[in-house]
């Protein structure tokens, strides 16, 4: 009897911890589909199938609509609406096979410098990588098992989007690949890093007064402080880095044409809010009164992939 009640009571405990490990990974998994279910296109954006293929109705933080790299005061603060145009990926084998022969090229190569051949516009995005890996001393995201594939046209320029888990913020990397001039597919690196000028731990050091262009994860919020303690008046944004823990908070005018474009695109209810990838032009106030909280200057882009204008 002791035997059998020792064996009976080691067989019932391993049975509650499989069950406990079970319903963990099953809150786990509800967990991510909900984060991914949250990325949907933007209203202002409009999404074209291509005959005979259904509208893609999963998100993607790289579709955006091309702006300057460059800061201007004059351009407007919200990017133009954008046209994407889902391709068909039945019978489109060997474009997606070059794909991933170009990402496990890119990925087995140690130093930034030989991944140049495998990267969209090199002689430009060779400064870049150079800030990003020497510089700034970061890292490629982590890249776990495959979720997705898909083709995209935006404007005149097709995509090809890898999709795999990732312990990101919303619990994917895209990987995007488009055509160099002479007709390679090659990956587009700014938007696989989610490159910003400065790492968030710099851009709250300095506290920069100039427009600093970053990618980050965003959405509503209800952290208003500071000389921006007004929620009548500002609109809060919880802006989380791409890769790391750091977050800020970013704030615009509530009735402004930015403001009127953030309502559209997230939601006015934080509790709701959308969590969207943004590539965004951001400045502290003169003499800020603290390191987290600063103006929302321009959205570049309303995802983190930039392409040329539709000619």
């Amino acid at each position: 009897m002791i035997i059998l009640g020792f064996v009976l009571a080691v067989g019932w405990r391993w049975h509650f911890k499989t069950m406990a490990t079970r319903a963990d990974f099953i809150e786990m998994t509800t967990r991510m589909d909900a984060l991914r279910k949250q990325q949907i296109m933007p209203g202002n954006t409009v999404v074209m199938a291509a005959p005979g293929q259904q509208k893609q109705e999963k998100p993607s933080m790289l579709m955006a609509d091309a702006r300057p790299l460059r800061f201007d005061f004059t351009a407007s603060v919200v990017p133009d609406h954008s046209v994407i145009e889902s391709l068909p990926i039945v019978n489109a084998g060997s474009i997606i096979t070059e794909a991933n022969q170009i990402i496990k090229k890119y990925t087995s190569t140690p130093n930034w410098k030989d991944r140049l051949m495998y990267v969209h516009d090199p002689d430009r995005v060779k400064i870049l990588m150079q800030d990003f890996y020497e510089v700034q001393h970061a890292v490629d995201p982590v890249m776990g098992a495959l979720m997705d594939q898909a083709r995209y046209r935006i404007n005149n320029t097709e995509i090809v989007l890898m999709t795999y888990r990732s312990g990101r913020l919303e619990g994917k990397l895209e990987v995007a690949l488009r055509k160099n001039e002479d007709g390679r597919l090659v990956l587009d690196w700014e938007s696989y890093t989610g490159y910003s000028e400065k790492p968030f731990v710099e851009l709250m050091k300095t506290k920069s007064s100039k427009p600093v262009l970053i990618r980050a994860l965003v959405k509503l919020d209800d952290y208003y402080k500071f000389e921006f303690e007004n929620s009548k008046e500002y609109i809060s944004l919880k802006i989380n880095a791409a890769d790391s823990k750091e977050a800020i908070h970013a704030y615009c005018k509530r009735d402004s044409t930015l403001g009127n474009w953030i309502k559209e695109d997230l939601g006015d209810d934080p509790s709701s809010s959308l969590v969207k990838g943004y590539t965004l032009w951001v400045a502290y106030p003169p003499n800020a009164k603290s390191n987290d909280c600063l103006n929302l200057v321009q959205v570049a882009a309303g995802r983190w992939l930039i392409v040329p204008p539709k000619e």
